[in-house]
């Protein structure tokens, strides 16, 4: 094996013996670097310009200290050795579609450090063989393939890497594996959609996406560990109808970024701490269907937080993600100052507590059987300017209601059951109380002079809303098919009010007739149902 030096000092081409030395800033004419040579860039090969003119076979490579251009153009260098196999510089420049291929079949160690600081002069990395571990050491790539190339097969070993930066595709093999850590993974392209295909493999390390105009789409799921995070910070992040199962995710800030689910989901593992943070929502998008998946089995005494965006920090329907807490004994914070949500669902959360906070629910709500709900002052406001449904599975939820979205329709699955001293207010929209049940309230109130509506699941069959005590004066309210019990008394008196039919229990005036409510529909902007 020769070790051959680069030292034309200006331009000239790989494959001519004028270029090469067998010593650093030696003489030139040495033979060009063969398939059993190392070849070697340094300080004292100059400023000048290396052009690929083949496509070259050797051990290995290292540029330190060379300030030059390594112009790849179409071709590619193989590297058939072990140990550290490349090593890069900050100070050098790439042109060209660079691409190194890493094709030794040994169980025998390599490293590769790249270097390279900016995407410019990232170099691609394809390691098409060998069984032994691999170390990707700190610095910058741009594609970097596990597979031979056609393939899903390729690298069989394992690797292991300090934080790295990739600016272009990532692509794993079937037969590799990953060495947990908490070194990240970054990918950071500023243009174009770069692809991620993990190929099954479960990387155990945190992922960050952070590509000012970046694209980076799923080819199949990415699976990280449950203490690890997801960040997205910048770019887009589309899953392209996968899984990305997570411990943690994260993107609170107010750079441009968009969250693609398409009809995949996000799946968080962790089971203490905060699972989902999206505090700062301004500058995100979401689409398709935000469905996020809360699997960790949290412990009784631990706590999980989902702080969605609030509504006075980016936080909005068009944002909110839909949150399924499958399991757990602890306890889940929804965090504080209206944190704007979807769904909510905690079927299959047991035996735990629901923090009282003061969530914009846009979705569903469903209470699990099994589950406790704090009693608070904490407003929980519904806001859906579309139709959604509550389930509360016999839960009391001890804190103050309101329903206040333009258009809003809520349609009860069983009682809604208020505590003793919690007031329901009516805004905006339409409630659907649950027929052949009795849905108990502290007090009821409506608010502001949009119409608001009050009725059952069932046109023409009534559902009973009671309190014990306390007058309650309501305005703009049209009501129909309505039972108003309990020992309060439920004054609709006002010219404002609407007796839509089938009432008993509240006072109406003897005005407006139906015909009345019928304008006031009109003039509204919820949807025509049964008025």
């Amino acid at each position: 094996m020769a070790s051959r030096f680069w030292v034309t000092g200006g331009t000239g081409n790989w494959n001519d013996t004028s270029n090469w030395s067998a010593t650093s800033g030696g003489a030139s004419g040495a033979s060009v670097p063969g398939s059993a040579d190392t070849a070697a860039f340094d300080a004292s090969s100059g400023a000048g310009t290396a052009m690929l003119d083949i496509s070259p076979t050797i051990q290995t490579l290292t540029c330190t200290g060379f300030t030059g251009t390594l112009a790849f153009g179409t071709n590619t260098i193989s590297l058939n050795s072990t140990g550290t196999i490349f090593t890069g510089a900050t100070t050098m420049t790439v042109t060209g579609t660079p691409l190194i291929i890493c094709t030794n079949s040994s169980a025998t160690s390599r490293t590769i450090t790249p270097g390279a600081v900016t995407e410019a002069n990232s170099i691609s990395f394809r390691i098409t063989a060998g069984t032994g571990s691999l170390a990707l050491t700190a610095g910058s790539f741009r594609d970097i393939d596990f597979t031979d190339g056609t393939n899903p097969t390729g690298f069989a070993g394992t690797v292991t890497n300090t934080a790295i930066t990739i600016y272009g595709n990532f692509k794993a093999s079937t037969g590799m594996t990953r060495t947990a850590g908490a070194s990240a993974y970054t990918f950071a392209a500023t243009s174009g959609t770069k692809t991620i295909n993990t190929a099954g493999v479960t990387f155990d390390n945190p992922f960050t996406f952070n590509g000012v105009g970046g694209t980076w789409q799923l080819q199949a799921a990415l699976t990280s560990g449950a203490t690890r995070t997801c960040t997205l910070t910048n770019g887009t992040l589309d899953l392209a109808s996968y899984t990305l199962t997570t411990g943690i995710f994260s993107s609170t800030n107010s750079n441009v970024r968009t969250l693609a689910f398409g009809t995949g989901k996000i799946v968080v593992t962790g089971t203490n701490g905060t699972s989902w943070t999206t505090a700062t929502s301004t500058g995100l998008t979401m689409t398709g269907t935000r469905t996020v998946e809360l699997t960790g089995n949290g412990l009784a005494g631990e706590t999980r937080a989902i702080n969605s965006g609030s509504t006075s920090a980016g936080g909005s329907a068009a944002n909110a993600a839909n949150f399924y807490i499958k399991a757990g004994v602890d306890t889940i914070s929804l965090g504080t100052i209206s944190r704007a949500i979807g769904t909510v669902d905690f079927t299959g959360f047991s035996g735990s507590t629901l923090v009282n906070t003061t969530p914009v629910i846009y979705g569903d709500l469903v209470l699990s059987t099994g589950m406790t709900v704090t009693a608070g002052t904490g407003v929980w406001t519904f806001a859906a300017t579309t139709s959604q449904t509550i389930t509360t599975n016999g839960k009391t939820l001890d804190f103050p209601v309101t329903f206040d979205g333009i258009g809003g329709t809520w349609t009860m699955q069983d009682a809604l059951t208020l505590g003793s001293t919690r007031t329901l207010t009516l805004t905006n929209g339409t409630l659907r109380l649950k027929n052949g049940t009795t849905s108990t309230v502290g007090s009821f109130a409506t608010s502001g002079t949009n119409p608001k509506f009050l009725t059952s699941t069932t046109f023409g069959s009534q559902a009973t809303i009671s309190a014990t005590t306390g007058t309650f004066v309501v305005n703009y309210l049209t009501v129909q098919d309505s039972i108003a019990t309990g020992g309060a008394t439920w004054d609709a008196l006002a010219i404002t009010n609407v007796d839509a039919g089938n009432n008993t229990g509240w006072l109406f005036s003897t005005t407006p007739s139906i015909g009345n409510e019928i304008t006031m529909r009109l003039r509204s902007f919820t949807q025509p149902r049964r008025f």
